[in-house]
Order: C-alpha cells, then structure tokens, then sequence
C-alpha cells in the first residue's frame, strides 16, 4: 500500500522557480520598486486585489536591508500571523501562497513540518524555511515590460475606440443628410451590419476596431467625393431607353413598335413584384435569337460616369466587365434581387450582359427611377427573349441625365455669382455716390 503525501505539490515548473530563486543576483532592486511594481501587476491579469494586498503585505514585513547584497529577503511568518494581518483564515493564506507559488512570484521553501525558520549549518552557511521573495528581483524586468506594453496597448486602444465613435458619428451625420435618397438607406445597412458584426467597440479587438474605421472611411469617401444622383419625382415611368435618334436595328426614320420607346412600365401601388414593360394586346411574340453574353464597346470613363452609384458599392472601379462581373453578386443582393432571377438572367442573357443589367438597375434604383428591381430584371429578360432588349441605349440614357446635373449644377454656379457681383457693384456704387454727395457739401459750406 502506498502512502498517500499531503502538502504542497512540486512540479517541474516549481522546481523551475526554486532555480531561478537561488540564482538571483540580490542588491540591485530596492524594496520601493517591488512594492510599486507589485501594484501595477492586476493590469496584466496576473493577480488580483486580495493577492496584490497578500504580496505587498509580505515585502513590507521583510527589512529593507534584506534587499541589499549578500541578504536573503524571506519571510519567516506563519499562516495564522499572516491571516491575521490582512483579514484572512489560515486556510485561505494558504491557498494564496499556494496560487502566488504557481504564478512564479513567491517561492515555497517549506521544511519537513511546514514550518518556516532559519538557521545556521556547522559550515556557517545560512539555511532559511520559509517564503522567499527573491524571484521577484529575478523577474522585475519581465514583468516591467509586461506591464509597459499592456499600458501601450490599452493606450492605443482607447485611442481607436475615440476614433471609431467620431468616424460613427460623422457618418451618421453624413446620412441624415441625403436621408431621402435611396442610397441612405444602403449605406445605413451597411453601417448598421458592420457594428452589429463588431459589438460593442469597448470590447472589440484593436485589429477589428481599425478594419471598421477603414471601411467607414471608405463609406464617407464615396459619400462626399462621388456624386449622389436622386430623383424625388413619384410614378416615375421606368424606361429602358430614353435616348432619342440612336442608331439601332430598326428603322432609320421611325422606331419599331416593339422598341423601347414605345413601351411604359407598369407599376402597380399596391404590389411591386409586378414591375415589368406591358406587352401590347394583338402582337406577335415572335422569339428572336439571344445576343448572349455579348456587350456594346463603351469605353470605360463612360461606364465609370454613367453609373457613379453603382461604383460606390463596387468591389473595384468599373474600367472593365470583369470589374461589373466582380460587383454583380454584392450589387444584386443589396437591391434585393433574388437568386433565382439573377441565375435565370445568366443562362438567358450570359454573364457579361447580366452584370451589365444588374449595374443599370442599381444605378436605377438609386435615383428612384426603378421601385421594383427583381421585376424590372425579369422585365429585362423578357425583352431579351424577343430580340428587343438595348442595354446601350439605359446606359446613355443615364449618362445624358448625370450631364444634365453637371449642367444644372454650373448654371446655378454662375447665377450664384453674378448674383454676387451685382451686390457688390451695387454697393460700390451706393458708396461712391455718398463720396460724391460729401464732397458737394464740403465745397458749399
């Protein structure tokens, strides 16, 4: 039968600390810097409140002199003297000393009977039982730094938490002020998607807290450097083409009566499912052949202006159709475009054609012009059906509109000035005649 050993288990790591103990060069830390040192160690989550006031107790009962070269500070106090001091039973100092022993801040020099006292061998050499503070003179350096670092850290953090709520803040602010745009309410999810991902910023990582910060400052780029075109108009005709005398497979004189020009949307008020071009009664449905995934040549500062909106939530800048292709699935999902409609859009109209349309929609969308974007798409694919669908002419369309702003914006420029330069040459004309007047009626008098 084996007897079973009560007491303080030793470990490697434990016997490891014994090491570092009996190695420590003694005299060159002071007892004020272990106490103050001892203060600070809750920051890194080492101890905690009744372990810091246990510890700092401990290096107050060692003389200072016990720090200097050549000494041994150790504590030669009891469990029960110790309790008593810092308002504790003997069984729970126990289990502090044991928790600090642990943690590599005290060593544990215990005798045979666990009680803790010093002598003097027949060689004159200096045995001590009982708790030893020399480990902390070992490892004040380490735990300096440590310290340190977590105080960097946590500086830093607060500083990108103070930024995060100011970049919060402006883009709130910058929202309200195009609330009654479309895109508001974009960008709104998105923001509002991206702190419910994040939680609570006090809490939050430093690297999660900096990946926001940029994307809210991507967010407020396009919204103060990119132009938000917004119509307030309701019962807005939503048209593919409104480009007038362009060059497509009709008659050169007068347009078919199947073409674009012809046909209104019908949007119903009380449902928006329904948001395709009506067919006229009495028609033929003949089914022309499918252009596929071909796309007109337009060039890219073209494609880049017509659909600014769009290019606000593209992955990358439109320049190209794998750009539109890129931005096709983020597109589709923010207007809320089903899955089934983009893929039935695909197998009929190809990939290039159908980040195209998705693009125009969008950017559609954005100005109010479309209510409906999943029945616009499936009104799209009808009209692609029949050989009838000209997605050059929508993006023309739309340029000519973004050219027609540009222009607005100028003349209201330049009366805003002339207006300014008829007040001033009216006031300089005010004070010039009362110069005059003064003048006159300086030489009579």
């Amino acid at each position: 039968m084996v007897k079973k050993t009560s007491g303080r288990k030793l470990t490697s790591k434990h016997w490891e600390y014994i090491k570092i103990a009996d190695n420590t060069d003694i005299g060159h830390i002071s007892r004020s810097q272990l106490i103050f040192l001892v203060q600070e160690l809750p920051i890194i989550g080492l101890i905690k409140g009744t372990e810091v006031h246990l510890l700092t107790k401990l290096l107050n009962t060692v003389p200072v002199a016990h720090f200097e070269k050549g000494k041994l500070p150790i504590v030669f106090k009891s469990n029960h003297q110790i309790g008593l001091e810092i308002g504790c039973t003997s069984v729970h100092v126990s289990r502090l000393l044991s928790r600090l022993f642990d943690k590599g801040l005290i060593v544990m020099r215990d005798s045979g009977n666990y009680k803790r006292y010093s002598f003097n061998s027949a060689n004159y050499v200096q045995i001590a039982c009982g708790i030893d503070l020399s480990i902390l003179i070992a490892r004040y350096h380490e735990l300096k730094h440590s310290i340190l670092t977590i105080k960097e850290e946590k500086k830093h953090h607060d500083m990108v938490v103070r930024t995060f709520c100011g970049v919060c803040r402006r883009l709130q602010l910058r929202i309200e002020e195009i609330k009654f745009t479309s895109m508001a309410s974009m960008f709104l999810n998105r923001m509002n998607k991206i702190k419910s991902v994040l939680g609570s910023p006090f809490k939050a990582s430093t690297f999660k807290l900096e990946k926001a910060i940029k994307l809210f400052n991507r967010l407020l780029d396009r919204l103060f450097f990119t132009k938000m075109l917004c119509t307030n108009n309701k019962n807005v005709m939503q048209l593919h083409n409104t480009t007038p005398n362009y060059n497509c497979n009709c008659n050169k004189n007068e347009c078919s009566d199947n073409s674009e020009h012809t046909q209104i949307v019908n949007v119903t008020s009380g449902h928006d499912k329904m948001a395709y071009e009506n067919i006229e009664k009495g028609k033929t449905e003949t089914l022309l052949p499918s252009k596929g995934s071909t796309l007109p040549q337009i060039k890219p500062e073209i494609l880049e202006k017509a659909l600014p909106n769009a290019a606000v939530f593209s992955e990358c800048s439109l320049q190209t159709e794998s750009d539109l292709i890129r931005s096709m699935y983020p597109m589709y999902r923010m207007i809320k475009v089903s899955e089934h409609a983009a893929e039935q859009a695909t197998k009929i109209m190809g990939l290039k054609k159908t980040a195209l349309a998705i693009a125009i929609i969008f950017e559609k969308y954005a100005r109010g012009l479309v209510k409906s974007p999943g029945g616009y798409l499936r009104g799209m694919i009808d009209k692609e059906k029949k050989g009838e669908l000209y997605l050059e002419r929508s993006l023309f369309a739309l340029l000519k509109q973004v050219d027609q702003e540009e222009i607005n914006s100028l003349n209201l420029e330049k009366k805003q000035k002339i207006k300014i330069n008829e007040e001033k040459s009216s006031l300089f004309e005010f004070e010039l005649n009362k110069t005059l007047n003064d003048l006159t009626m300086s030489k009579f008098t």
